[in-house]
């Protein structure tokens, strides 16, 4: 009788432990929340985290006649590819996950890519990474998705960037970028869109761990450019602006990376600095709503009465938004397990959050993005752009 009685309170136990696991969605995530790359992973992680436990807090959300809860497993890649392909085998093969956001960086992603590609079909990757789009809609890759904009096309950002530049006359932009596997992406998305616009594009390449920048800024400034694209991290964007503006060489800058800081801390010497923000969440703040609420929900999550407004704008690529467009593309779907299904969803809906983020037909994400124009003395207008 007690041996019954054991074998019944064992299933029983069983029973109850794979209900749980059922009403559980785990998402992972795989970005750099430390070191110097982390501009583009911490801020996802700060999202992800806030918005799925607004979400538990709710209790959960329905698909077809079950509630589910959802759980995040985020280690920290610190951009390390080594390190990030033992964790994306982890949350797949040990935690399960069917759902991973992640990378933004093209390097991670470079080196995940091979074992994510032999989990075809198991998961979805839905990350920000450059060389995301290339093999989007390739075969073997239905488990890819992009969520940020793409540079070039009709929706890129990048191409509507530069039109914005042209408009402001110039004839001539240098570029000086570091060294590594995301530049020779972005020389090659940025030198036919400048041709198009009937623009010379000048291209200086320095060594990842440079800090003095002097040599290249000189070689770019004998070519007379109107603008300097540099870099696309604050890590090193602040020492290439400081320098650039101190030796009088160049004071007008044009970025499609990075943020307003390094130029706002140059304001006196700058002429004009014109960049691409996802958001500008300086202004959103006080004109919509939806921002306004994210602020003051975050102070209140993080304890803090201080807001990360420079590395906010990155809450548009794999997270915060994202956790709920996910969930709506569940409910869409009628299910939490299958993946194919729940891309279809994705691809079908728009997720009017802190942007307005729909996917085209390739996977990639489009979304609504500000020009911030500044101009010497800090003065900054924000032009609003909704791709079409």
């Amino acid at each position: 009788m007690k041996n019954r009685i054991a074998v019944v309170a064992a299933a029983l136990a069983a029973t109850v432990s794979s209900a749980y696991a059922q009403d559980v969605v785990k998402i992972g995530q795989i970005e750099a929340q430390t070191g110097t790359l982390a501009t583009y992973g911490w801020m996802g992680h700060q999202g992800a985290n806030m918005a799925i436990t607004e979400i538990n807090n709710a209790g959960g959300f329905k698909v077809g006649n079950k509630t589910y809860k959802m759980e995040l497993v985020s280690p920290d890649t610190r951009a390390n590819p080594q390190d990030a392909l033992i964790q994306l085998k982890s949350i797949l093969e040990q935690q399960k996950a069917k759902y991973v956001f992640g990378p933004f960086l093209t390097n991670v992603f470079n080196g995940i890519e091979p074992y994510a590609t032999q989990n075809n079909g198991k998961f979805l990757l839905m990350g920000g990474a450059t060389a995301i789009h290339a093999q989007l809609g390739t075969p073997n890759r239905d488990y890819l998705m992009r969520t940020w904009n793409w540079d070039a096309g009709a929706s890129g950002f990048g191409q509507l960037m530069v039109d914005y530049l042209k408009k402001q006359g110039s004839k001539k932009t240098a570029m000086i970028f570091q060294n590594d596997a995301f530049t020779k992406v972005a020389v090659d998305i940025y030198t036919p869109i400048f041709k198009a616009a009937g623009m010379e594009l000048q291209v200086e390449l320095f060594e990842p761990g440079t800090k003095d920048f002097s040599a290249p800024l000189a070689k770019l400034a004998a070519g007379k450019p109107d603008y300097l694209f540099p870099g696309y991290t604050d890590a090193v964007l602040y020492d290439i602006v400081r320098q650039a503006t101190e030796t009088g060489l160049f004071k007008n800058f044009f970025l499609v990376r990075g943020s307003m800081a390094p130029g706002l801390k140059n304001k006196d010497l700058i002429d004009n600095y014109i960049a691409y923000l996802p958001k500008y969440f300086e202004q959103a703040e006080k004109t919509e709503p939806k921002v306004r609420e994210f602020i003051t929900k975050y102070k209140a999550f993080y304890k803090t009465n201080d807001f990360p407004y420079d590395q906010a704008p990155l809450c548009s690529s794999s997270c915060y938004d994202h956790i709920y467009m996910l969930v709506e593309a569940m409910k869409k779907a009628g299910t939490v397990d299958d993946v194919a299904k729940v891309k279809a969803a994705l691809m079908s809906i728009t997720y009017d959050g802190l942007w307005k983020i729909r996917y085209d037909t390739t996977g990639e994400a489009v979304f609504d993005f500000d020009v911030l124009h500044m101009k010497k003395g800090g003065a900054i207008t924000a032009t609003r752009v909704n791709p079409k």
